[in-house]
């Protein structure tokens, strides 16, 4: 518990502090590497992410539908890395106008398509299979979420450039990150890169905590 209190100091300070997190950051020219597909895959099958879908899982997701929905009345929500689209079920009391959910997992994207029948069967809904990455849409929004995803998809400032195009003129990336030291370094990249709009931290009871923001690109 002293270690995770010591590590909690720590990541905290880090937020306005990056090179304090350099300090102590362990293995720190090791790159972050996604697992592949065929893990995430296996691991739904197998019913690990169901935890997700509790209440103590999912303050990060009500934080971040309120800090969009302030500012969007009825959002368009572009998600990359959605998973089965836990995130909408947190959106869904603002009355989003368009929810766009992509992931790389096809256990992930069936099991969405199941949760979120009801809204894709009147079209407010979708769920596609696709690489977050390399995602092509001809369509338009008010916030690109990403959801403890963005440490898994490359340099950050070319997701960002990737995505603008899919970006209102007013519109946003939305994030929540689980509060550690190597995502942090994403985190620092993505403010130099525009505007905050909103940012918070929660902490949880079992000593971990998440990242919430929205931010603005520049141009």
């Amino acid at each position: 518990m002293a270690y995770l209190r010591w590590r909690r100091f720590t990541e905290l300070l880090s937020l306005d502090n990056p090179a304090l997190g350099e300090l102590f950051m362990r293995k720190r020219h090791k790159p972050i590497v996604a697992a592949p597909v065929e893990k995430w895959d296996a691991e739904y099958q197998a019913g690990i992410y169901d935890r997700l879908s509790r209440s103590e899982q999912r303050h990060h997701h009500r934080l971040l539908a309120a800090m969009i929905a302030d500012r969007w009345p009825n959002p368009r929500v572009l998600e990359i890395g959605a998973g089965e689209g836990v995130f909408y079920e947190a959106l869904r009391a603002y009355r989003p106008a368009r929810y766009v959910g992509v992931d790389f997992s096809k256990p992930a994207i069936e099991r969405g398509a199941l949760r979120l029948a009801p809204e894709i069967a009147i079209g407010e809904v979708k769920m596609v299979l696709g690489d977050g990455r390399t995602f092509e849409t001809d369509e338009t929004f008010d916030v690109v979420v990403f959801s403890e995803c963005i440490e898994h998809l490359g340099e950050v400032e070319a997701l960002v450039a990737h995505y603008a195009p899919n970006l209102k003129p007013d519109g946003a990336v939305g994030l929540t990150m689980w509060l550690a030291l190597k995502p942090l370094r994403l985190w620092h990249r993505l403010k130099a890169m525009g505007e905050v709009l909103d940012e918070a931290v929660i902490n949880t009871p079992w000593g971990g905590g998440w990242l919430v923001a929205v931010v603005r690109p520049k141009g």
